[in-house]
């Protein structure tokens, strides 16, 4: 199954990159193009064919717990895994012109780390499956960072492990208690043993699974870690940190947090959303303060994501559709930002914004590329962004409580401010003594840039694929033969009750009816 063959296709082409010869380095770019051609032609595929899913196996037994292992590729995993595949192919397209050695050991690492991101997507039927991708994706990112970061990399590594693996304690203790409750790691057993729990004890598993998501989206207050990686992150690296992996901790509130603790999600709404519009606010607040690239598109993903977070937490159809379209359009945007903000990092040495300038006259081309990529991120008319941000405020808007969609508004036109402020230094301001601008975009950038613009532009103006497939989405995935068979059991046992209640009734009756006759 196609399935199947884009969780375990980047796994395995990492392994077939140690063929490829350390000395060319175009033989290695070859080899790796393909490498990362392969998954998002896999994820294409799946997109034009409406998704799949995988039958339920037993995978092993633990402590009582019966863990399995299934793919689900519909509606919000199947879009964040073609969008995760889609950046990484990007990538590393770019990587030819950003990184001039280790192009064979940055295709290995990039291909797990993918790996790991599309597992993350398609496991949300089974909790210990998911946990194991979630967790492995921290692996290859530090190793990557450590490789290819900037000066203070190795700072950024530790910062981005303990957050990350600290904020995961509480997810996996809540998680084991769980399923050893439950017995199973499926998501269907585990919701119904939820409910038999105290209402305390399912307020503290909640919170335990939300902390470990919002540390990785990241919300406030666990954003810390953001900043540090984000800046010492080589650019293509920082684009699929923006793009793909910050979107797991958005899809684990919507696959995780909201099905199993609806509940608590519907009692604590009235703060949940607030809160992620503080944080998606605070966040644009920190982007308007950077002079730093880097930061400040790390603090506009921290933005954008907030909202998003905000719209699932309305709880409508129609605005979830809307959080995908926005998610998909801020991996888009984010990316080819982090990629043209490393052109101008390259062809001025510095990071900080105020040492651009000048670009719209010096190099139009690249200009107009950024300048586009910069009004998609403001989410104007005809692009992608525009439409999810739409649906979202609308869903904050019809919540019952207006102020939360003027809240979103106010982020929105915090982003603009950031975003403009960027667009401005980077375009328009003074031309530096020390730059060169004899410079021009290779080849492989702007193969990098054209596809961006390209989805960008067709989403905005066609948002339809990714809403349609949100409008037959199944709520529960079709029951594996194992699920049937027990349902089946259950029934015959309850017919085979029935018939000896009926056989007992009829017999006191005739007793009855005997009595009566003496």
């Amino acid at each position: 199954m196609l399935i199947l063959l884009l969780l375990f296709t980047p796994f395995v082409c990492s392994c077939l990159m140690l063929a490829s010869s350390s000395r060319d380095v175009n033989s290695s770019f070859r080899m790796g193009l393909l490498c990362t051609a392969m998954p998002f032609v896999l994820a294409t595929a799946l997109i034009f064919m409406g998704g799949q899913q995988t039958d339920s196996y037993q995978w092993f037994s633990f402590l009582g717990i019966n863990v399995e292992f299934s793919l689900y590729g519909h509606g919000l995993s199947l879009w964040m895994a073609w969008l995760t595949a889609l950046l990484c192919f990007l990538a590393f397209i770019y990587s030819k012109s950003a990184l001039s050695l280790g192009i064979k050991k940055f295709a290995m690492g990039l291909l797990v780390l993918e790996g790991t991101i599309i597992g993350a997507f398609l496991s949300s039927q089974n909790l210990v499956q998911f946990l194991f991708f979630f967790e492995a994706m921290i692996l290859p990112t530090a190793i990557l960072i450590a490789s290819y970061g900037g000066l203070k990399r190795m700072r950024a590594v530790i910062t981005f492990s303990l957050y990350t693996l600290t904020g995961s304690i509480p997810l996996l203790a809540g998680a084991w208690y769980l399923m050893t409750m439950a017995g199973s790691d499926n998501i269907y057993a585990l919701i119904e043993t939820l409910k038999t729990l105290p209402f305390s004890t399912q307020t503290f598993l909640f919170i335990a699974f939300a902390i470990a998501f919002a540390v990785k989206t990241p919300m406030f207050p666990f954003h810390s870690w953001q900043g540090i990686s984000y800046s010492e992150a080589p650019y293509p690296l920082s684009a699929i940190l923006s793009g793909a992996m910050a979107k797991v901790g958005v899809f684990g509130f919507a696959a995780w947090v909201i099905p199993i603790f609806y509940e608590q999600v519907l009692v604590h709404g009235f703060y949940l959303i607030p809160f992620a519009l503080f944080s998606a606010l605070y966040g644009g607040i920190l982007a308007l303060r950077q002079t730093n690239a880097k930061r400040l598109l790390a603090f506009s993903s921290m933005s954008h994501l907030g909202l998003a977070i905000a719209g699932l937490f309305c709880l409508n159809e129609v605005v979830y559709a809307g959080v995908a379209v926005m998610l998909v359009g801020h991996g888009l945007t984010a990316g080819g930002l982090f990629f043209f903000s490393g052109i101008a990092q390259r062809w001025t040495g510095s990071t900080n914004i105020k040492h651009y300038g000048a670009f719209a006259s010096t190099n139009p081309v690249f200009a107009s590329v950024f300048g586009f990529l910069g009004i998609a991120a403001i989410a104007v008319p005809c692009t992608i962004g525009f439409v999810g941000e739409f649906l979202i405020l609308q869903g904050l808007f019809n919540s019952g409580f207006a102020f939360f969609a003027v809240l979103g508004g106010i982020c929105i036109v915090c982003s603009a401010a950031y975003m403009l402020r960027l667009m401005k230094n980077v375009l328009f301001g003074p031309v530096p003594e020390n730059s060169s601008r004899s410079v021009s975009l290779s080849q492989f950038e702007a193969a990098a840039a054209v596809p961006i613009i390209v989805l960008i532009l067709y989403f905005g103006l066609h948002p339809a694929p990714i809403l349609n497939s949100f409008e037959s989405r199944e709520e529960m995935p079709a029951l594996t033969e194992q699920e049937l068979e027990k349902i089946l059991e259950s029934l015959f046992e309850n017919i085979e009750s029935s018939a000896l209640a009926e056989e007992a009734i009829e017999e006191t009756a005739n007793d009855l009816e005997e009595i009566d006759d003496e």
